[in-house]
């Protein structure tokens, strides 16, 4: 009993701390960004939480965007948005009307890592291990090269 509690304790003020947005993407940036149009008038940035996908001009970059565009172009979405991250971008779950939580539905695919520093949920760490042994989206490859290395040497070249 304790333990509900204690979690009570911790998740109810998370909850209440999210702010809820709801609108349509007019801008696919990657396979974790968008752009979201919130009352018609309001662009905000949106970084999917809990996953890194691979990046424009890394192996399977453009099919991740693709990926992330067909599953929420054109829907009415919802964004849970947790925190602001350094860039200014709105950090939050995106589900759709036929998709609860979209970045589960990435890893699930293939098309994205569990970003692990960031989250720590289980059921994203089952959709990568299952999605790496169905060898599912960019689990094709036979080294794929997390997106944040790929940063890091991408930033170092310059």
């Amino acid at each position: 009993m304790r333990r509900v509690f204690l979690t009570i304790l911790v998740i109810f003020p998370l909850l209440l701390s999210a702010q809820i947005l709801k609108g349509k993407a007019v801008k696919i940036t990657d396979g974790d960004t968008f752009t979201l149009l919130v009352d018609g008038h309001e662009q905000v940035k949106i970084r999917i939480d809990g996953i890194d996908a691979p990046e424009k001009g890394q192996a399977f970059g453009n099919r991740a965007k693709e990926q992330l565009s067909g599953m929420i172009w054109g829907e009415e979405l919802t964004v849970r948005v947790m925190k602001t991250d350094k860039y200014g971008r709105s950090i939050g779950k995106v589900s759709t009307p036929s998709v609860v939580d979209v970045g589960l539905e990435m890893i699930k695919a293939g098309y994205a890592w569990q970003y692990r520093e960031y989250n720590k949920e289980k059921s994203y760490e089952g959709a990568e291990i299952l999605a790496r042994r169905n060898r599912n989206g960019l689990w094709l490859d036979k080294n794929p090269i997390k997106p944040q290395d790929f940063r890091k040497v991408r930033k170092n070249r310059k």
